[in-house]
This record gives structure tokens, C-alpha cells and sequence, in this order.
């Protein structure tokens, strides 16, 4: 019941009060996910026009860029024009800060964010309400796929990147309450703080759990092995971090449930889902325009693995116009069972920052990482480079775990890292995550 009217009557009057526009791009979104590619290309295309008029006439960084190329606004009238402007990196935005934002920068009401820092460098970046209501409109329509109404009790487990900007704001809070939606922190999760979020789940009641890939995992893994088998879910939404294959078998069977993986690039505008084929992330074309490229800028095949490059079509305030995010992901080359038209990313493999380069010039990446550790006993693994010719692995073991799967591990990583290079293994009982409470399996120090 409380769906329905958080749907028919809360939510739009909530709307009203905050001067959000949540469900009017909620109710849209669930249209435009059965449009024709065709109709979404256009889609894109005209809001990109609009973007970059903007842009071009009213932000001294672009206006700079367009001159310094040669370039108008005319100039890039479709989506394959995007390539004759300039990546953008998190550098340019900090070195050109205040000429990004718009002169007419007071008009939009700006909210001022940060991501969530996961390279150790957070980034601050200025949103609006609009791209705030359809950035939480397309989270509920991907929610949707999974059997979510608004309205229904959802439990979030993680850190405060998991909710834009450190403080929350009146916004957050009543939206929050009106959602119901309960936030709970998993920074610095031991047995106790476990037994709290059970009480909490079993007091609360909620349908749905979000939190992050490793988040899941180990608090699976406790409820498994504490023989706590009451607590089950509709389903569940991992985000942030590879979900490997054993993560998420080990999550679903504990908790009876199907899990959902999201991909999220908040300062990039990018969302991407999972529906209920599982077979790869939709993508919600019609609020960024999602690049993949080569090393040399160049767009790949399908199938071909490439840094993810994002054009935010809502953020007038601050654009951000072909924005390399630090994502790894691969576009898939065939359209999705379920009938939606929304472009599939067939895998996100792990950050541009994720990767470990020796001094005898071999590369470590992260796909190399997990593949080498997804079929593993492993609970946990972490993969550390100081400096030097010496990799250290930090490992938590299942109970399964052998002598054969240290040589396993060992021999692999020793193949690809040269013979020069020498592997140590540490076998702990937990693996702390960072200060985001996020979870990091490639650690580098010093890249030489």
C-alpha cells in the first residue's frame, strides 16, 4: 500500500516541495528504455547540441578548447563528432576549475559534490537538481528490472560515497525518509557491528539490500558461517566494485535472492544496470553519452576492451564533455533478451588505475588479477607493489584452500611478472578496506 501512494502521491508531492523532478523523468525513463536505437541516437544527438551551444557560449574553459581547435559549436552536431574535441581528465578539471563553470553558474542553483576518491584523489565538482532527480530516476527504473517500486524498504550497507557529498543535506534526508530507505555504514565492520545489522535487517524488515560487491560478500560469508539463515531478500544491488563470479554465487545462495550489479560514474553521469537476464549493464543512454576508446583515443569494436569516456548531458552548470572517468569496460555486440533497446556493456574490468608496472618493464593489470584469483578457494586477495622486484599478496583463505592453490596463484602471477620478479604471500584473517570503505585488490606505490 505504502508503494503505491509513495508512488501516486509522496514521491510527486515531494517533488514539489524540494523542486526535484524525480518521478516526472522516472515515469519517462521507463518509456524511453523501449525506444528505437534510432530514436535514442536522436535523442542523444539533440541534447548534445544543446550542451555544447551552452557550453561553448557560456563556459570559458570550452570556449578555449573550441578556439584552440578551430572549431563553433556547429561543429559537433552528432555523437560521432565527439572525437574532434579533447579527452577531459581529472587534472584539466582541477587546473581549469573555476573557468569550467558556467557564467551563468548562480542560475542553476549548484550543488557542490566530490567522488568518492577511490584513486586517492577525490575530485569536487559542482551538479544541479535536475541532473540530481534524473540520476535517482534512472537508479529506481534500474531497481525496477529487479522488481523494486519506489517506495519499498531497501537497506543501504556501505560508506558515505555510496550517498553524494559527505553531509547530508535537507534534500537527502527527507527524500531518505520518504523512500524509505535506511542508511547504515560498513566502515570498520567487525563481529559486533554484524550482529547490529542483523538486529537492524530483522527489526526493519527491508526488501531489497545495496552495498557494495565486498561489502556482500563478507557479510554473507559471516551470516554463512554463523548459521544465520533467517535474513532473505527480493534482491539485492551490488555497486562500486568488481562482483566476481564466486562473490556473487556465495551472496545469492546465502541470501535466496537474485543479485543485481550496477555500474555508476556519478561525476560523469553515467548509469548502468543489470535487468533480469543478467547478461551485461544497460545503459541509460539518455543522460550521458558513454564512449569506449583505445589507447590512442580511437573507439573500439564491441568486444574490445577500452577506458571509459563520459559526456553529461544534464550538468549545465559544470559540463563535463568527453570526461575519462578511469573505468575499464567492454561494449557487448548483441542486443539484450529482455527486449530493451538501451545499449549493453558486456563487463566493466576494473579501473585505468588498477594496474602494476615492474621495473623490468612487465605490466600486472587488474583483469589479469582477478582472472587468476576468480576460480580460487580465496576469500579475500590483495596484490601489493612497494617498489622493487617483490610483489606481495595478501591472501584470507576459504576452507577449501590448498598448498596447490598457492602454486596455483604463485606460478601465474610469476609467468607474467617475469623471473626476475619475487612473490611473497601474507595469509590474513581480514583485509581492511580504505577509508571510503571500498575495497581495493591492486595496490601500487610506485609505478616505475
Amino acid at each position: 500500500m505504502y508503494s503505491l501512494l509513495a508512488g501516486k502521491i509522496i514521491y510527486p508531492l515531494g517533488d514539489f516541495i524540494l523542486g526535484s523532478s524525480i518521478m516526472k523523468y522516472y515515469h519517462w525513463l521507463k518509456k524511453t528504455q523501449w525506444w528505437s536505437p534510432e530514436q535514442l541516437q536522436e535523442l542523444q544527438n539533440e541534447k548534445l547540441r544543446a550542451l555544447v551551444k551552452h557550453a561553448f557560449n557560456n563556459v570559458s574553459y570550452y570556449q578555449r578548447i573550441f578556439q584552440e581547435r578551430g572549431l563553433t559549436d556547429k561543429d559537433i552536431q552528432t555523437i560521432n563528432d565527439l572525437s574532434k574535441l579533447p579527452i577531459l581528465t581529472k587534472s584539466d578539471i582541477r587546473r581549469n576549475f573555476k573557468d569550467m563553470l558556467a557564467r551563468d553558474f548562480k542560475r542553476w542553483k549548484p550543488i557542490l559534490n566530490s567522488s568518492g576518491g577511490s584513486t586517492g584523489e577525490p575530485l569536487k565538482y559542482y551538479i544541479t537538481k535536475d541532473f540530481v532527480s534524473i540520476s535517482w530516476a534512472g537508479k529506481f527504473r534500474g531497481f525496477g528490472w529487479a522488481g523494486y517500486n519506489i517506495g519499498d524498504k531497501r537497506i543501504k550497507f556501505g560508506g558515505t560515497s555510496l550517498v553524494p557529498g559527505n553531509d547530508k543535506s535537507l534534500f537527502e534526508t527527507i527524500r531518505n525518509k520518504l523512500e524509505r530507505n535506511l542508511n547504515v555504514s560498513a566502515l570498520s565492520m567487525n563481529k559486533s557491528k554484524y550482529k547490529k545489522f542483523i538486529d537492524t535487517i530483522r527489526k526493519y524488515k527491508p526488501k531489497y539490500l545495496n552495498s557494495y560487491a565486498s561489502n556482500l560478500y563478507q557479510f554473507a560469508d559471516y551470516c554463512k558461517n554463523n548459521n544465520v539463515n533467517d535474513i532473505t531478500f527480493k534482491a539485492i544491488f551490488s555497486t562500486s566494485e568488481l562482483l566476481l563470479p564466486r562473490f556473487r554465487m556465495l551472496i545469492e545462495n546465502q541470501f535466496k535472492c537474485k543479485v543485481f550489479n550496477e555500474y555508476g560514474a556519478y561525476d560523469g553521469g553515467a548509469q548502468a544496470f543489470e535487468c533480469e537476464k543478467h547478461d551485461g549493464f544497460h545503459v541509460s543512454v539518455e543522460k550521458a553519452v558513454m564512449e569506449i576508446v583505445n589507447e590512442r583515443g580511437q573507439g573500439v569494436i564491441p568486444l574490445e576492451r577500452g577506458r571509459i569516456i563520459l559526456t553529461d548531458l544534464h550538468n549545465y552548470v559544470m559540463p563535463f564533455i568527453r570526461y575519462e572517468v578511469g573505468d575499464m569496460g567492454v561494449f557487448a555486440n548483441n542486443p539484450c533478451g529482455c527486449g530493451r533497446t538501451l545499449p549493453l556493456l558486456k563487463a566493466i574490468e576494473g579501473r585505468t588505475t588498477d594496474v602494476i608496472k615492474l621495473p623490468n618493464g612487465n605490466i600486472i593489470t587488474g583483469v589479469l588479477i582477478t582472472s587468476v584469483f576468480a576460480e580460487r578457494p580465496v576469500k579475500q586477495f590483495q596484490v601489493v607493489h612497494k617498489a622493487g622486484n617483490t610483489l606481495f599478496l595478501k591472501i584470507v583463505k576459504d576452507e577449501n584452500y590448498t598448498e596447490a592453490d598457492t602454486n596455483h596463484i604463485a606460478g601465474i602471477l610469476k609467468h607474467h611478472a617475469g623471473k626476475d620478479i619475487e612473490i611473497e604471500i601474507e595469509y590474513c584473517n581480514t583485509i581492511p578496506v580504505s577509508e571510503n570503505s571500498k575495497y581495493k585488490y591492486i595496490i601500487s606505490y610506485k609505478s616505475t
